[in-house]
């Protein structure tokens, strides 16, 4: 499992170089085709915690449950997957065509360590809930020195 991490973080620089520079070199179709899914931030995500675990929810319109892969490294969280893209009717005149299909992948540093085994997730009307458990925390002990001879 190889996880790579990024910072969804973008300064303004970065977001402009990536309009300018990224945006208007595609092709105006692919452009749409893409737009809502590659290159933006995507699965819009709410990120709780309790006493005894991580709670993400993500929004997945669309998105096959089929097609949607969770990973769990350390304390990085992975939620990759694909939107498929719906045969077009050749004879329909399209006057817009905004909704995006393409992979998308976000990553996301856990604010504790997490048990990857007992990791659920459930998907119900377009909404992905998953359920981290916390490593049970190891009870510190005091270890006496003792003197020799």
């Amino acid at each position: 499992m190889k996880i790579i991490k990024r910072d969804d973080n973008k300064s303004g620089r970065d977001l402009l170089n990536w309009f300018f520079n990224d945006s208007f070199l595609w092709d105006p179709d692919e452009w749409f085709s893409f737009w809502p899914v590659k290159g933006s931030i995507f699965p819009k995500v709410d990120i709780s915690e309790t006493e005894d675990a991580i709670k993400v929810v993500a929004n997945v319109p669309g998105v096959d449950p089929d097609k949607i892969e969770i990973e769990v490294d350390n304390d990085v969280l992975t939620i990759s997957g694909k939107v498929e893209k719906e045969e077009e009717e050749k004879d329909e005149k399209f006057y817009r065509f905004e909704r995006g299909y393409g992979e998308f992948r976000r990553q996301f540093s856990l604010p504790a360590k997490v048990d990857s085994e007992k990791v659920t997730a459930k998907a119900k009307n377009g909404v992905l809930t998953i359920i981290l458990p916390k490593v049970e925390k190891e009870s510190k002990k005091k270890v006496k020195v003792e003197k020799e001879g």
